[in-house]
């Protein structure tokens, strides 16, 4: 099963690509209409929650300063260091595991691999 993505600034293009060559409906906050890059995160929630879109982003923002209710869900990338194809592979693994539904917060690591 694939998630619905959206992919915060700070997501690499090439994630963006892995992912949806696995499968998974993924947009990026500067390719979207309503959004552009710099956009504060309430909209990206709020946009996230209209479209029922996980929010996938390096920034913790999502749940220090936004209520996490007020999102569709936060895939939470903690280690910058992971490649494209990890992250991928992780995001990729949880959504045989988790339904998007079921997602709050959880954390991109390698301990899904």
């Amino acid at each position: 099963m694939g998630y619905r993505l959206l992919a915060d600034e700070n997501i690499e293009r090439a994630t963006i690509s892995y992912l949806q060559k696995l499968g998974h409906d993924i947009e990026q906050i500067g390719d979207v209409p309503d959004l552009e890059l710099g956009s504060d995160d309430e909209s990206i929630a709020a946009y996230a929650n209209e479209t029922n879109r996980v929010v996938l982003t390096q920034d913790d923002d999502f749940f220090t300063e936004l209520n996490i209710d007020d999102t569709a869900g936060v895939l939470f990338q903690t280690d910058q260091t992971l490649s494209a194809r990890e992250v991928g592979d992780i995001v990729h693994e949880m959504s045989e595991y988790l339904e998007q539904d079921d997602i709050t917060l959880e954390y991109v690591s390698r301990n899904w691999l």
